[in-house]
């Protein structure tokens, strides 16, 4: 079952992971040693700065790696159902769901791309979620009277 809450969350984390990475791996890569006029490495944590950093950037990839995984599976899931959706009334919603979920836009950003307000897609958004929700309902129910798992 699609947990909509769970994946508004994952899709906040994941570009907050990604941004995280991305100046890591930027910061990672300027640490060099720097020679002083005397002579002497500019400074003595040269070694353990590149050391910290590549830790940090392992850690921080694994976790948005984590992130992204959840995220994909959600999204398969979700898409499936989108898919099972045929009505030409329901367009504008399947639309908004993709935006959403699939592509991870903001509800602000689908209003001014599809020119409609706000409120008037969070409630288009609602309405879609709760389809969703009962489409998956129904097929579960439908595969535990058939015994199937899945």
């Amino acid at each position: 079952m699609t947990d909509f809450e769970r994946m508004r969350m994952l899709i906040r984390q994941e570009e907050r992971y990604r941004w995280a990475v991305e100046k890591q791996r930027a910061k990672a890569e300027k640490i060099t040693s720097g020679i002083s006029q005397t002579g002497r490495s500019g400074s003595t944590r040269t070694g353990s700065q590149v050391e910290e950093g590549a830790i940090m950037l392992a850690a921080l990839q694994d976790e948005y790696k984590e992130i992204l995984d959840e995220l994909m599976q959600a999204r398969v899931e979700l898409e499936a159902t989108i898919k099972r959706i045929r009505s030409a009334k329901m367009r504008l919603e399947k639309t908004c769901l993709r935006m959403r979920y699939m592509q991870g836009m903001s509800v602000r950003r689908i209003a001014l791309s599809l020119g409609y307000s706000e409120d008037y897609l969070h409630r288009k958004m609602r309405q879609a979620e709760s389809r969703i929700i009962a489409i998956q309902t129904e097929m579960e129910s439908k595969n535990k009277k058939t015994g199937q798992v899945g």
